[in-house]
């Protein structure tokens, strides 16, 4: 059985209905997904929104969005998400965003980024990817990880992320080539101690620069911390409870 079979089964099991927001990918999560006979039972269809007029307008994206972070970005890619499920009245939303290539990409936005987006009654998750191959195969292999994501969230594999965006007292330590790494910090008067560091650099929230790391603490919990590269504060953007480590 493949994937798109056994999502079609674990939809029914639960009584659910599905849409799609793509962007990127133009329609492929819906291709694959109507290659399943009688997929009309559980998919009720997808918005393939390319322009930013065309997310706006049939995504409810909202255009302060666009503007602020662009079309290629975690905050587009869960409004697009969102949107799809409410617009289409779906249980389920899931959306594709990205830089397919072989032009459009940035130092900070290289080719082959892509955020997966999923929007649901029991929580809310996306994930950053950037694909290495040309432009058919980045395609191909963001409609099959976002796939993977509804597959995972509706067997109940993977844990929601929260975003948080809160303020965070952090102790750090310094650096010679690098800003400081996070060692511990307080989070709604709790004390974390830092266990693991994964990925870290750069990135960009509402026009401003941040510098984030991935880390993990006991349980195990994966946060995403980040310190405001102007003046030096600290928050804590997203936390995953209890669930496996991000990389």
């Amino acid at each position: 059985m493949g994937i798109e079979e056994e999502i079609g089964a674990l939809l029914k099991a639960r009584g659910w209905t599905l849409a799609t927001a793509e962007s990127a990918t133009g329609g492929l999560v819906g291709h694959r997904l109507t290659n399943v006979a009688g997929s009309s039972d559980y998919f009720l269809g997808g918005v393939v929104a390319y322009s930013n007029d065309a997310k706006v307008d049939l995504l409810d994206v909202q255009r302060e969005t666009l503007l602020a972070v662009g079309a290629v970005s975690e905050e587009v890619a869960r409004e697009m998400a969102r949107g799809a499920r409410a617009r289409l009245q779906a249980d389920v939303g899931v959306s594709i965003t990205g830089i397919a290539g072989p032009g459009g990409g940035t130092a900070t936005k290289p080719v082959g980024l892509t955020y997966i987006g999923l929007s649901a009654p029991d929580g809310e998750v996306c994930r950053r990817y950037v694909f290495q191959g040309d432009r058919l195969d980045n395609k191909e292999r963001a409609a099959e990880e976002a796939l993977r994501l509804v597959y995972e969230h509706l067997k109940g594999k993977k844990t929601m992320v929260e975003f948080l965006n809160e303020p965070a007292m952090v102790e750090a330590q310094p650096r010679l080539d690098r800003p400081p790494r996070p060692l511990a910090f307080i989070w709604r008067g709790l004390r974390y101690v830092v266990a693991s560091w994964g990925r870290e650099g750069v990135e960009t929230y509402e026009g401003e620069d941040y510098y984030c790391y991935l880390v993990q603490t006991e349980g195990p919990e994966t946060w995403q911390l980040c310190r405001h590269e102007a003046d030096g504060a600290w928050m804590v953007r997203r936390r995953w409870p209890r669930g496996p480590a991000v990389v």
